[in-house]
């Protein structure tokens, strides 16, 4: 065996780390396919898991394993002269090369793996196939950073090592792959790296940045000899120059990262180096639209896109493309390099002018047609295409001639501003915004309309009703009917979350007029369904039902279902005044069904918080307690609270809590919901459907109960007197007194505890 023939499956000088479920999958593939070609960018560590897995199948091949090393091989036609040497095919002359391979191999059961086949893809794949037609005892592990594309080939693709997401487990942190790799190389260095809750974010941080990639970990922890985690994190950006390997057994093209990207680009075609370069301009990820409007032009036509695309990935360059929405993305230091070469050929700025460009015209699109059924897609669009926007929008602020396009983004993103969890992140953008001086009236106006908004949900009511004031005046100097009908309904909802709700009912109504009239019905429905809350606060049940009505109706004629959930929230709310838990629970469960597509955090939370109502009127107390502890979680996570809702809603928690209370010990109501606070939204929208399908309500309406009965039935089992039942309904004490005699006959019994039992046997039915 020649000397590059053992650097393949030598004995490794460091230990292995990791890759156990992918080892023993890349097992499974080579007992069942004679071909197995591991696949993925330079540094994700093919060539030491290839030479690890050989070591393990050993024992199914009793003539050996060999491996053969084409890193160091130049030329097509060297490729069989190497694999001969490596296996000892012998020298006889009357024999081309490859004859004397297939001969040496014919009869002998052998795994061979043959490394770093990229650059000599054609030459490969056809001494690969020779082997596998003539040779039928023997199997091949193939490296390369794309397929050799013959039949009979499985490929599998390498992934990065697991990174974890956060510091809530230090254990599983300080166990997780990359990290483990960091630190035993960091150790194997000479440095001291222990993972501790002071430096937990930092190691995390690094290796993410480093996406994960065995080579770029072991550099890196190269530097830790000089570096804290801290400091290199600093500087990690100037990557290609600082991680400089020097061990003396690395291939030269692995001293440093730049020489090993470098490596892969130069196996690309001309037009794939140009899209390289193009696409590095992509922060987070794109869909095949994206990268034809952004990075096809000039000596790229845009039908041309998708074949070079393919070219790309199938060199490990671009990761993704399956199913039938493909989105693709590069690894940082693939990305980072990209973005050197397009600056350096003068192509950065239009690349970011045609990036911002079709960012606006994707969030535009999501502002056209949100009355429709592509809700759901636009918001998962804008969701993981964050980092682009953000980068589109960073832009078009540093840029003089790029703001209106800044102010349009941030504008059209008002639905997803809005959803629960960007509240914050929506505020910043649109505050940077409204900063610059220069941006158009009209557009001015659309982002105080939408900041407005965030804020109310926020709960900086102040500070949006000034919002408000500056878009009223701008709206009456243009004379634009729509930007004033917005003033009012946004400003309805202001009286709303301060309480007052009977002032909202005018402004909604009057604003919603206008804007059925000028046609833009998506804001209309958004007006409608905080209309009916404010109707409902009301206390005008018939009409907030007939709002939420016509709102069921448009949603079913449109295909719109983001404001329908919350009209089925709120009609359930309405529901739960009757005491029609039945009904309630339908509804939410209907809307809480939808929230597992939208993950819209706000309606979600008030929804939690009616479910809450069911269980606890089944007498399912502590799941009730869980439900009540996920909703809390879920405020929290999105930045704001119930009080920012106004005191109507924040009385329907505040009497949840107390209901809570009555009915569990303290310290048993605070674990539940310490417990559930650990779920995420959507643990926590399929735990209470699960729960939800499960219970049994019984409406107190069986036993013959009027709605009002109901209600002070409900509130009688809580304990409370007949004094504290006639200030919670607002009736007298004399009517409740009535109320409560007449439940006394209704059951059959003669005191207020023989009552409750009552009630509470019916209620767990």
């Amino acid at each position: 065996m020649t000397d590059l023939a053992e650097s393949v499956l030598a004995t490794p000088l460091a230990t292995f780390v990791g890759r156990e479920e992918l080892l023993t999958r890349a097992g499974d593939l080579v007992a069942e396919h004679r071909l197995v070609t591991l696949v993925g960018p330079g540094g994700i560590g093919k060539t030491r898991l290839a030479a690890v897995l050989a070591d393990r199948l050993q024992s199914r091949f009793p003539q050996g394993v060999v491996g053969i090393g084409l890193d160091a091989v130049v030329s097509p036609e060297d490729v069989v002269w190497r694999a001969a040497s490596a296996i000892g095919a012998g020298e006889e002359l009357d024999l081309d090369p490859q004859t004397r391979v297939l001969r040496r191999l014919q009869e002998r059961t052998m795994l061979l793996v043959i490394d770093n086949c990229e650059h000599l893809l054609a030459a490969s794949a056809d001494l690969v196939l020779a082997i596998l037609r003539e040779c039928p005892l023997v199997s091949v592990i193939a490296t390369s950073r794309e397929p050799l594309g013959i039949s009979g080939e499985y490929v599998l693709s390498v992934p990065p090592l697991q990174v974890p997401d956060s510091c809530a487990d230090l254990d599983l942190v300080r166990e997780s792959e990359a990290v483990r790799l960091l630190v035993d190389r960091a150790t194997a260095a000479g440095a001291e790296l222990e993972v501790t809750a002071a430096n937990c974010a930092d190691v995390i941080r690094l290796c993410k940045y480093l996406d994960g990639m065995p080579l770029a970990i072991e550099l890196a922890a190269a530097r830790l000899r000089t570096l804290g985690v801290g400091d290199l994190l600093e500087r990690v950006d100037q990557r290609f120059t600082l991680l400089k390997g020097s061990a003396r057994d690395v291939l030269p093209r692995h001293r440093t990262l730049e020489a090993l990207v470098d490596w892969s680009y130069n196996l690309c075609s001309p037009q794939e180096q140009v899209l390289w370069a193009r696409l590095s301009v992509f922060r987070e990820g794109w869909d095949l639209a994206a990268a034809e409007a952004v990075c096809g032009f000039g000596e790229i036509a845009p039908e041309e896109v998708l074949d070079l695309l393919d070219g790309l990935i199938a060199k490990s360059v671009v990761i993704g493309g399956a199913g039938n929405e493909a989105y693709f993305r590069m690894l940082v230091t693939m990305r980072d390099y990209g973005e050197r070469i397009a600056q350096s050929s003068g192509e950065w700025e239009t690349l970011r002018r045609r990036h911002a460009d079709q960012v606006l015209s994707r969030t535009r699109a999501l502002r056209r047609t949100w009355l429709g059924p592509d809700q759901a897609a636009g918001l998962d669009w804008a969701r993981r295409n964050v980092a682009d926007i953000v980068a589109a929008m960073d832009w078009a602020i540093g840029c003089p001639s790029g703001h209106d396009i800044a102010a349009e983004i941030a504008a059209t993103l008002r639905n997803y501003w809005a959803s629960g969890y960007n509240m914050a992140a929506g505020r910043y953008r649109l505050e940077r915004v409204l900063a610059l001086s220069d941006v158009s009236e009209p557009l001015r106006c659309e982002c105080l309309l939408v900041l407005s908004w965030v804020t109310l949900l926020q709960g900086d009511h102040d500070q949006a009703l000034l919002y408000l004031a500056d878009a009223g005046k701008l709206g009456r100097q243009l004379g634009d009917r729509r930007i004033l009908a917005e003033v009012s309904t946004w400003t309805g909802l202001h009286r709303l979350f301060s309480g007052r709700p009977a002032e909202g009912v005018p402004l909604y109504r009057r604003g919603i007029t206008v804007l059925r009239e000028v046609g833009d019905l998506g804001a209309m429905v958004t007006a409608m369904f905080q209309l009916a809350l404010c109707e409902m606060f009301s206390d005008d049940a018939d009409a907030a039902t007939a709002t939420c009505t016509e709102i069921l109706t448009i949603s079913e004629r449109t295909g719109e279902a983001w404001t329908k959930a919350y009209a089925l929230w709120i009609m359930g709310m309405i529901r739960l005044r009757e005491g029609n838990m039945t009904a309630v629970r339908d509804n939410v469960v209907q809307a809480l069904e939808l929230q597992l597509i939208f993950r819209d955090g706000i309606c979600t939370s008030h929804l939690l918080l009616l479910a809450c109502q069911v269980l606890i009127s089944a007498g399912k107390v502590r799941l009730a307690a869980r439900l009540q502890g996920a909703s809390d979680a879920a405020w929290a996570d999105q930045g704001t609270d119930i009080q920012a809702f106004g005191p109507d809603l924040a009385a329907f928690d505040r009497q949840n809590r107390e209901r809570l209370r009555r009915l569990l010990p303290a310290a048993e109501l605070r674990d539940l919901q310490d417990g559930a606070g650990r779920l995420d939204l959507p643990s926590a929208i399929r735990f209470a459907l699960a729960e939800l399908a499960q219970v049994e309500v019984s409406p107190a309406s069986q036993a013959g109960l009027t709605k009002r009965q109901t209600q002070v039935a409900a509130l009688l089992v809580e304990g409370l007197s007949n004094k504290e039942i006639a200030k919670r309904l607002t009736i007298s004490i004399r009517t409740v007194d009535g109320h409560v005699e007449q439940i006394l006959a209704k059951f059959g019994v003669s005191s207020r505890a023989q009552a409750a039992v009552r009630l509470r046997e019916l209620a767990v039915g």
